[in-house]
């Protein structure tokens, strides 16, 4: 690899190592960013959660307190008679800042007028609450309620529950309390909050409980610190109120809580803190330490696979110049050889060929170190050999003689070829050595073509008698070659014609004794019980007669068969039309008992006025050779399913097709070649389905196709062969349907 390759492949792989890492740390910043934004949101939602169920609950412990001390009967008593001087709640108010978070309780009763009755943080009273919602709103309403509003001393929970007596209202029972508790729980959550009344309020509190203020705004909890408060006043409180979700500020995650009450008017704001050192990020800072570890341990392992790719391509990219120069060296047709004279470095695959006993350059190696040792020494100045010219060896001489043409001689398989030396010195690049390539030109053909040239000059006049005189016997002897191979032919198909017409006789025979088999059988019951009764003396003349006649009828059955058998073969002279449906049902007469022994079922679907112009014998014996072949196939598989032969005729084809499992795929194309056939030699001979083509082709003008198919019958699926006949009308026939 040079200098400036490696130079420009080393800043390649810098600059994509640097892309990586700072696309990697982008995302690594992006994504610490976008999960700090979660934790954040996360605590923020928290926090506001937490603080919306503290409230929810001191408003419900306020108006636990409020209904159990309103059941107070003295409260009763006092009101009807307009005394409070024996309520004393102060007591009540200690014993629950002892036992329960409730450290500032207060106790007020209202008149039925909405009047202060009763305080119990001072004596003051009689002047009129209407100027607060929730007071006007339970004495219309009369009913329990609990609320958040801003009085003349503070902004308070308020729970108020009226006092009845004989259906009428006597007044109102209200328990106080403050935010300072709700303020201490978050401080156990190391969360800081600071509790304002609206501005709108400021003027209302007259006597405020803190004493404290920021602007406008009363603060209601007496533990608010005062670092929030110094940082809410710095930021701005009612900017801060702009803030929809959360800030950071000195260090410090700032939410806000909007206070709403019955008018469903904002009536304060809860400013949380939590103090960032407080969150645990510790995920986080994981996350970033994993994810530079992955982008240091990718950038490493990148290197490593860039190192590799790079090796694999340097090695493939010599791998491939080698490779290429072999091909170029295997593309020339001559022997190509690379040596240095005296041993062989590398040769072409045209070596390999013509010393075909080894199969790599190896091996020959291993026999001859240069080619020059298979040299055979020809008594020729031209022909080089393994010998020393002079301190130099073949290939030298020849370089120190390139005006001269030299030859080289090779056996093989005892045949002495011939070649031709062209030698050129070269040196490659990397190579300190130079090398010696050597082409080898097989001329054996040219000498030997040259030496058949010469003898045919000699004798050029005999060559041409002879070939003369066997050009004219050839001209005699063709014509008689001609009409041999004709009546070759001819008697081929005469043969074909008689061994199908042999085999179908067979195939008659055989159904000939199918049905005489039963009727003979019946004749030979009667002459034997007629004999019998004869010999026992017990024959009467009226079962002779019975036994006669039965014999008659059966001998008349078996006289019609051989008509029926007899009219079959009779040859057809002159074409005729026929019904394709009763020319069928013929055939089937003729199969019945067969069919019936070998329990087959023919359907035909056929329309009785459907008729054929042509040889009817011809198309019958046809029908009949398509369907011994599928009887055949029921036995020879012995078929356990339903048996089923199928004809159906429409859009004028007539198709024959069974349920005997159909035929192999790959033979399927040959079962209308002559001598094929799939059964045992003794039961076939294999022309049958051939002459059948025959016959429907070339004599009735109709084409034969066979596919294997499958069919429903009956609900049953099967699997057969499918026969179809296209039945194309003879061009004579004027009245055919």
């Amino acid at each position: 690899m040079s200098i400036k390759n490696f130079t420009i492949k080393t800043l390649l792989f810098v600059l994509i190592s640097s892309i990586i890492y700072n696309i990697s740390n982008h995302y690594i910043k992006k994504e610490e960013k976008s999960q700090l934004r979660q934790k954040y949101q996360t605590i923020t939602t928290h926090m506001k959660k937490n603080l919306s169920t503290l409230i929810k609950d001191k408003k419900n412990a306020t108006l636990a307190v409020a209904i159990l001390a309103a059941k107070d009967t003295n409260l009763k008593k006092a009101l009807l008679s307009n005394n409070n001087s024996n309520i004393n709640l102060q007591t009540f108010s200690l014993e629950l800042r002892k036992k329960t978070e409730f450290k500032n309780v207060w106790f007020q009763i209202l008149d039925k007028e909405g009047k202060s009755f009763y305080r119990s943080w001072t004596k003051d009273s009689k002047d009129s609450l209407t100027f607060r919602p929730d007071v006007v709103n339970i004495l219309k309403e009369k009913q329990v309620q609990t609320s958040i509003s801003v009085g003349r001393y503070d902004m308070t929970f308020k729970s108020m529950v009226p006092i009845f007596h004989k259906g009428e209202l006597l007044g109102i029972f209200e328990v106080i309390t403050h935010f300072n508790s709700i303020s201490r729980i978050l401080e156990l959550d190391r969360v800081d909050s600071v509790i304002f009344a609206h501005k709108k309020y400021k003027n209302k509190i007259k006597y405020p409980f803190t004493k404290k203020f920021l602007g406008d705004y009363y603060i209601a909890n007496l533990n608010a610190k005062d670092y929030l408060i110094e940082l809410i006043e710095k930021e701005g409180l009612e900017e801060l109120l702009k803030t929809k979700n959360y800030t950071v500020i000195n260090e410090n995650l700032l939410t806000t809580y909007e206070i709403i009450e019955l008018d469903k008017k904002t009536i304060g704001y809860v400013f949380l803190a939590k103090k960032i050192k407080d969150i645990d990020i510790s995920s986080i800072k994981i996350f970033k330490k994993n994810s530079l570890f992955y982008v240091f341990f990718s950038i490493i392992i990148f290197a490593i696979l860039f190192t590799a790719i790079n090796y694999f391509f340097y090695l493939k990219k010599i791998k491939l110049q080698e490779k290429k120069n072999q091909t170029i060296l295997d593309s020339q047709k001559n022997i190509i050889l690379i040596t240095d004279g005296r041993n062989l470095k590398n040769a072409n695959r045209q070596l390999l060929e013509f010393f075909d006993i080894y199969s790599s350059l190896k091996e020959f190696k291993k026999d001859y170190a240069c080619v020059c040792e298979t040299f055979k020494d020809i008594n020729d100045s031209d022909y080089v050999t393994n010998i020393d010219y002079d301190g130099r060896n073949w290939a030298e001489y020849i370089l120190d003689n390139p005006n001269k043409k030299f030859k080289a001689a090779i056996e093989k398989n005892n045949i002495l070829h011939h070649f031709v030396l062209n030698v050129t010195l070269t040196q490659f690049a990397g190579e300190n050595d130079p090398y010696i390539i050597v082409t080898l030109t097989d001329i054996s053909h040219e000498m030997e073509q040259n030496e058949k040239l010469k003898s045919l000059n000699d004798n050029l006049e005999l060559l041409v008698d002879t070939k003369t005189k066997e050009l004219k016997q050839l001209n005699e002897s063709l014509e008689e070659k001609v009409l041999l191979e004709i009546s070759k032919s001819k008697e081929k198909d005469r043969l074909l014609f008689q061994q199908n017409k042999m085999a179908a006789m067979g195939e008659m025979l055989s159904n000939i004794a199918h049905q005489w088999r039963q009727p003979l059988s019946s004749i030979s019951t009667a002459a034997s019980g007629m004999q019998l009764r004869r010999e026992l003396n017990v024959l009467t003349q009226e079962e002779i007669a019975d036994s006669c006649e039965f014999i008659l009828n059966n001998s008349q059955y078996l006289s019609q068969t051989i008509e029926d058998f007899k009219n079959f073969f009779k040859q057809d002279k002159d074409k005729q039309l026929f019904s394709i449906k009763d020319s069928i049902s013929e055939n089937l007469a003729l199969l019945k008992d067969k069919l019936k022994h070998d329990n087959i079922k023919v359907i035909i679907n056929i329309n009785d006025k459907l008729e054929f112009f042509g040889f009817k014998n011809e198309f019958q014996q046809s029908i009949l050779n398509i369907l011994n072949n599928s009887i055949d196939a029921f036995n020879s598989k012995n078929v356990k399913t339903k048996r089923l032969i199928i004809i159906n005729y429409e859009e004028d084809s007539l198709s024959i097709k069974d349920s005997a499992l159909g035929i192999d795929e790959k033979i399927i194309h040959k079962i209308f070649e002559p001598y094929f056939t799939t059964k045992h030699q003794s039961l076939g001979t294999g022309i049958g389905l051939y002459m059948t083509q025959e016959i429907l082709t070339k004599h009735m003008n109709c084409s034969l196709k066979v596919k294997n198919c499958s069919f429903e019958f009956e609900n049953e699926k099967h699997n057969g062969i499918n026969f179809i006949i296209k039945l194309n009308q003879q061009k004579d026939n004027k009245n055919s349907h």
